[in-house]
């Protein structure tokens, strides 16, 4: 009995987890030991090890998505228990992504046209941006002005059309206002990033017809882990004579987990086959500080983060000759409240609350007082109820937008309360999902003593939206295939800027009018997906219309240089004029399609797609501008060996003549990328080497939807290199 108590806690569990198709060891597979609260994940060789165990019956339970769950039963009496190899069987192999979930069972079936990225293969593709590291996969395209502003387009949609959330919240910047605004979110410490298409996206928000590009990042530990963890990214890019470093740690201590993360990225101008883009250097600097306290069946966190980043904007004979430098700033404070419950089939209950401090300035080439501040406070309370494919939930955001310098939009607040819910059921051979999102916003400019030159002020005063929004799908599975068909109605209501700005944009070269007479845009959309996958042979199919009887679109207002009407004057002579474009509402139709082949073989897998997207303004009978070219590439992977991987990708972007009234045709280019990692085993830790070598033939090319592809091609052959670093 005395040595029974010495030893009670101090058992160790180890184990390894691995592939029942092919005995692959699966890398950031979840273990958990229900009841006892503590858990950890496999490394790069499929091992666990979790310490500091009593000698006791437990339940472990295994689980990854694409996997089946496992629960074992584990008599631990001994100090070392090794339980063997655990062989995992496929569930719905979702091309090789990896995902984490302490409540993994509770997730709705994914849509078809849903992706996530993660572990090595997020590790290989990595670059500074969500939109460069995604850029190559289907559906996706990128919109920049110089490497500081890069943003992801789905499906041809852009702005706050689709949501950019990080830990499934809105990021909480400008950058879906304008081109100009940089997304204030470095790749560094992310952990994985999700597209979700479907029903589920409503859980979200309600402009969410393309999608949520969902980003984990800095996420705190929601398994208490019971060993110190530290992960040390370091990177350089050729391209921008770019350095990256990032530190993240994650410490027990007694009941809480801490976690700490500190990182930079500080580029040179982007380099391109003609010579550098100049002022298109930047710098980002972020911190972050989080906090978790584990009870039984319950944790409560807090954190917070701030980011610091100073970008440039090249010049133009369209806009400003020397460029435009920019500011931003960014504080994000967090608290979550997590328990399991048992009510009505439901299971989880989480609290959150959100508070963002937000800073934006625009800055005249080696000027020092800015021509443009923009900021906002955003507050947000939320709180939901999760359980076997089900979840409902309420929100309160509160928004308090301010403008200054030469900008002249009214400091406005804005008041959204929200309503969601999901569910997913099993009848007579199908799968159905239902979701509904309803929204109120009341928007309160405050206009007194705003000096407005293209507004009549008599049309700023306050606006009251509410709708709606609706999603169904059904998916249907025999034998090796599967059919869904997704219909949504959603809704987007205009933003503050849509509706009452009226100043210049030094970075987009343009001076923006808003329209305070706009409603809210609504859109009805219809997917359909097809995918059939049997041994080393699969393929997606996905299509996809939506149609908007009120898109808001800002729209230029006239052709040629006429102070005070068309164009305004901004600085002197021709370095010195800015567009004038006013938002308006027009009826339009989107839609496309994707096709998605794979082969898995035993040596090398191939991976070929497509996708092509038709954008048309049906009230002026023309295409939408600065919509995607089609798109073809090819992905050969090696997997020899479980250490080494390689790869190389084959991209061919078509021309776009597909032209709105004031876009010019670009043509078709071919590109060529390789890259794949080292990974070793030390005492001391995991290690890995990533390779990227990009545009391998140096080619000059121009993306269409860059809004700067009149000065410059994109960027040239460029070598990537990262080491990481986990013990």
């Amino acid at each position: 009995m005395p040595m029974h108590f010495l030893h009670a806690q101090n058992a160790r569990l180890t184990g390894e987890v691995r592939s029942s198709e092919d005995s692959i060891p699966l890398e950031d597979v979840n273990v958990y030991l229900k009841y006892l609260n503590i858990g950890s994940a496999t490394d790069i060789d499929g091992q666990f090890s979790i310490n500091k165990l009593p000698f006791d019956n437990v339940e472990i339970k295994i689980s990854i998505l694409g996997y089946r769950d496992t629960t074992l039963f584990i008599e631990i009496n001994n100090t070392l228990v090794d339980i063997g190899k655990i062989f995992l069987k496929p569930e719905v192999l979702h091309f090789d992504e990896i995902s984490v979930e302490v409540h993994s069972n509770l997730d709705p079936t994914s849509s078809l046209s849903s992706f996530s990225m993660s572990g090595k293969k997020m590790q290989e593709n990595m670059k500074g941006s969500i939109a460069q590291t995604l850029q190559n996969e289907v559906g996706v395209a990128i919109q920049s002005m110089g490497q500081g502003t890069t943003r992801p387009i789905l499906r041809g949609y852009s702005g706050d059309r689709f949501l950019i959330t990080e830990n499934g919240f809105e990021v909480g910047d400008l950058s879906q206002t304008s081109v100009d605004h940089a997304l204030s979110m470095d790749l560094g410490g992310v952990e994985e990033i999700e597209i979700i298409r479907g029903p589920r996206a409503l859980l979200f928000g309600s402009n969410t017809i393309s999608g949520v590009i969902d980003v984990e990042k800095n996420s705190i530990p929601e398994i208490e882990f019971d060993h110190f963890h530290t992960y040390l990214t370091s990177g350089y890019d050729s391209g921008n004579k770019g350095l990256f470093n990032n530190i993240s740690l994650v410490a027990p201590m007694n009941k809480n987990n801490i976690r700490i993360s500190l990182q930079n990225r500080k580029t040179g101008d982007q380099i391109t086959p003609l010579g550098a883009l100049e002022n298109t250097s930047m710098n980002t600097t972020e911190g972050f500080f989080g906090i978790t306290r584990f009870y039984d069946r319950k944790r409560g966190s807090v954190s917070i983060e701030h980011v610091e980043m100073v970008y440039g904007i090249p010049g133009s004979p369209e806009g400003h000759i020397d460029g435009v430098d920019l500011k931003m700033n960014k504080t994000t404070q967090k608290f979550n409240y997590h328990q399991d419950i048992n009510f009505k089939g439901f299971e989880t209950f989480d609290l959150d609350q959100k508070f963002i401090h937000y800073g934006h300035s625009e800055f005249e080439s080696q000027q020092k007082m800015a021509s443009v501040k923009l900021g906002q406070d955003i507050l947000l309370v939320q709180s939901k109820i999760t359980g076997l494919k089900r979840e409902l939930g309420a929100a309160f955001q509160y928004r308090m937008f301010k403008a200054g310098g030469f900008y002249w939009t009214p400091n406005t607040s804005e008041s959204n309360i929200s309503f969601f819910g999901f569910n997913e059921k099993f009848l007579f051979g199908l799968t159905g999902q239902v979701s509904f999102r309803g929204e109120y916003s009341i928007i309160e400019p405050q206009s007194k003593g705003t000096n407005f030159s293209n507004i009549d002020e008599k049309f700023v005063n306050n606006k009251n939206f509410g709708f709606l929004s609706l999603s169904a799908a059904l998916i249907k599975s025999w034998d090796n295939w599967q059919l869904s068909t997704t219909i949504m109605r959603a809704g987007r209501t205009p933003g503050i800027e849509d509706l009452f700005s009226d100043g210049p944009h030094l970075g987009s070269y343009s001076y923006e009018i808003g329209n305070p007479t706009l409603n809210i845009e609504k859109t009805l959309g219809l997917e359909s997906s097809l995918q059939y996958q049997k041994e080393r042979f699969s393929f997606l199919l996905n299509g996809f219309f939506n149609q908007s009887p009120n898109f808001h679109q800002y729209m230029k207002m006239g052709d040629g240089y006429v102070p005070g009407s068309d164009w305004i004057e901004w600085g002197s002579g021709s370095s010195g004029w800015l567009y004038k474009y006013q938002m308006r509402g027009i009826e339009t139709e989107i839609s496309g399609g994707e096709l998605q082949l794979g082969y898995k073989g035993k040596v090398i897998d191939i991976t070929s797609d497509f996708s092509f997207v038709r954008g048309k303004d049906k009230t002026n009978n023309e295409y939408i501008g600065y919509m995607p070219a089609d798109k073809i590439s090819l992905l050969i992977s090696t997997k020899s060996n479980k250490d080494i991987s390689g790869s190389i990708r084959l991209s061919k972007i078509l021309d776009q003549t597909r032209l709105s009234e004031f876009e010019t045709m670009t043509q078709g280019y071919s590109l060529i990328d390789i890259f794949g990692s080292y990974s070793f085993e030390t005492k001391n830790g995991t290690h890995r080497l990533v390779l990227q070598l990009n545009n391998l033939l140096n080619e000059t090319y121009y993306n269409h939807l860059s809004k700067i592809k009149s000065i410059m091609p994109e960027t040239g052959r460029s070598i990537g290199f990262q080491y990481r670093y986990l013990f």
